[in-house]
């Protein structure tokens, strides 16, 4: 590392880049890589609490500490919520890791990096007062929220991001917005509840697409309570968490960190990297999948596909006559009749599954985890009979649904959070604060709202799973236990779904005890981590399944699904071999659940049932045919998928 110091000027060269400061643009540092990617990037980032939007003061000049091949190069500023904030860039051979710290007191809002707002802003001293049209000024054009603040000047044309969505949208233009959420929904790019987090790590390209750096969140460990990761485009540029006011500063409190690091053309080398550096830094939980059991590694069967080609789901779809689900009986055929049928044409045709995955729903609809016996009216001698023939049976769980609101109404209060819809509120930043003229605290909007009504994809519940209250976590331990142990149905693991219907209303508070409530990525691994533990003392080799593409979610998983694939493309290989890669790289040498619904034709499942054994586990979900075109399986289909089958088991 070379540094060189001049009046008012500092230059840092690194192996691959080289980071300047001029006094003159005493707010930025400029970054450029030796690809020829970066920005000029705004330092005093600007950390919004419920109380307040913050604006920078003031802002020293910058020092630096040389330590062997090292540095750190700081700003001290002052802002209007916080008495101090120190932002600091950890400068090594090759990358570059940003992070701020604050001192003083309330609960942390929009935490943004290189994107802020200046007290008495001289860029606004040309705005008077918002004399725009309408019959009052609620109605009237207001200004976004970009022509106020200060952002970062790209150097860069695309965004990359690893978020998973129906759309296979990957690509951003600079100037656009893009998303990495916990709480998906089937609504962004086709839906984004996919992935439920994907890997937080956005990447800065050129139009060719051929050079990359990465612009990574690195969270530590107990830290991730926020709800997403957001890259806010225009002219300028700044990244973004949301806390919901949920993570409350009492004396300090240090930001995850921005990793950067150069890449070449292959985007999963650099998750490979960003992944590597998370595990050798406190910011993903290592796990030792060296002696995982054979029969996790083999075919799987899941009944979902052919329940939804004997149902009415696409019928409906396509008639445009439904708004929801709420006709839809794709679970009635979920039934311990209908599965030993399947599961007999199977062996029929030559093809035998080591994994079952019961689906949705082998539990009464208002008891989450409690045995439908009108559906499955022996669901332990069922899982008996297939254990004799050397399989697994995998039960399907929405976690979250466990509650009073959804699939639990038997529940006590006392086990919940509630949504008080007396305080139900969103914050909502009008632009009109910024004119001296309005006269106005610079603070965010507080509307109130009612509770949305909830749907079968919309979680707008009053009552959720509290997975911190000791009486809950004491409910499904013992709810585990039954399901998994030899006294109880003695099942053999969980496929999770649904991840992202985690608690998202601000006013959401525990009833029947105490607790500081972990929010967003912190709420879902909590959850999820009382159900893996949960298997895990039930039965020891119990088979966990999550679609949490995340590194920091390693823990707690033993195979990644690879999710659903509602899609418009005849092939759907390309979608699922990119899904495959990331999996591979957050969760190092897990399993992998290569799913197979909905396919698009019977020719996209041909090519697709022989590309999987590549990617991870083959998948089946049919057994008459495609729900989609009702195209029936031949023989010769099954012919051709039992030597694909056979194949790969004795490669294993």
């Amino acid at each position: 590392m070379n540094i060189k110091k001049t009046d008012g000027k500092l230059e840092v060269n690194g192996d691959c880049y080289t980071l300047t400061y001029d006094a003159e643009r005493p707010l930025h540092v400029n970054i450029m890589y030796s690809n020829g990617i970066g920005a000029e990037f705004f330092v005093a980032s600007g950390c919004d609490r419920d109380d307040g939007i913050d604006e920078l003061i003031e802002l020293s000049a910058p020092t630096i500490d040389e330590s062997g091949e090292t540095a750190v190069l700081q700003f001290v500023g002052k802002t209007t919520l916080w008495d101090k904030v120190e932002y600091s860039f950890e400068l090594g051979t090759e990358q570059i890791v940003y992070g701020y710290k604050v001192y003083g007191q309330g609960k942390l809002e929009n935490v943004r990096y290189f994107e802020g707002f200046l007290k008495d802003d001289p860029a606004r001293e040309k705005y008077f007062y918002p004399y725009f049209c309408g019959p009052g000024r609620h109605l009237a054009y207001h200004r976004p929220v970009k022509d106020f603040m200060t952002s970062s000047t790209p150097n860069f044309d695309v965004l990359y991001t690893f978020c998973v969505t129906s759309a296979d949208k990957r690509v951003f233009g600079f100037y656009e917005d893009a998303s990495i959420r916990v709480d998906g929904d089937r609504h962004y790019f086709g839906g984004d509840w996919l992935a439920t987090p994907a890997p937080f790590l956005f990447m800065m390209g050129n139009k060719e697409q051929k050079n990359w750096v990465t612009l990574g969140l690195a969270v530590k460990t107990g830290e991730a309570g926020f709800m997403g990761y957001h890259y806010r485009g225009g002219e300028g540029f700044g990244l973004e968490l949301d806390y919901y006011g949920y993570t409350e500063v009492n004396g300090e409190w240090e930001s995850p960190k921005i990793l950067m690091m150069e890449a070449g053309k292959n985007v999963y080398d650099a998750l490979d990297d960003h992944t590597a550096f998370l595990a050798e830094n406190g910011c993903m939980a290592k796990k030792d999948r060296s002696e995982t059991p054979t029969w996790w590694k083999k075919p799987i069967f899941g009944g979902w596909g052919e329940q939804v080609y004997h149902s009415n789901r696409w019928d409906n779809y396509l008639s445009g006559d439904h708004d929801d689900w709420a006709k839809d009986n794709c679970d009635r055929f979920c039934t311990q009749a209908a599965y030993e049928e399947m599961l007999t044409t199977l062996e029929s045709k030559g093809i035998d599954p080591t994994i079952l995955i019961i689906d949705n729903r082998w539990f009464l609809n208002e008891s989450h985890l409690e045995v439908d016996t009108e559906l499955w009216p022996d669901l332990k001698g069922f899982i008996a009979d297939q254990h004799a023939k050397d399989r697994k049976v995998i039960l399907w769980v929405s976690p979250w649904s466990y509650c009073k609101s959804a699939k639990g109404s038997a529940l006590p209060v006392e086990e919940s959070m509630m949504v008080h819809e007396d305080e139900l509120y969103s914050l909502e930043l009008d632009t009109d604060v910024f004119y001296k003229a309005c006269k106005r605290d610079v603070k965010k909007v507080t509307r109130y709202h009612p509770l949305p009504e909830p749907t079968l994809t919309d979680p707008n519940w009053k009552y959720v799973a509290d997975p911190q209250n000791p009486a809950y976590i004491k409910r499904i331990k013992d709810r585990i236990k039954y399901l998994l142990s030899e006294d109880g149905l003695n099942a053999d693991g969980f496929e999770f779904d649904y991840t992202h219907f985690i608690p998202r209303f601000r006013a959401t508070k525990p009833v029947g005890c105490e607790h500081e409530v972990k929010w967003g990525n912190e709420a879902l691994h909590n959850m999820i981590e009382l159900y893996y533990y949960g298997a895990k003392e039930a039965k020891e080799d119990a088979l966990v399944i999550s679609h949490t593409f995340n590194p920091y979610f390693n823990d707690v998983i033993d195979m990644l699904r690879l999710q659903d694939i509602y899609t418009d493309m005849k092939s759907i290989v390309p979608q699922m071999d990119h899904r495959a890669k990331i999996a591979q790289k957050v969760a190092p040498a897990c399993e992998i659940h290569t799913d197979q619904h909905p396919m698009p034709s019977l020719e996209a499942w041909e090519e697709y049932a022989q590309y999987q054994p590549g990617i991870g586990n083959p998948c089946l979900y049919y057994v008459t045919g495609m729900e989609t075109t009702k195209e029936k399986i031949t023989d010769e289909q099954w012919k051709l998928l039992g030597d694909v089958w056979k194949k790969y088991n004795d490669s294993l």
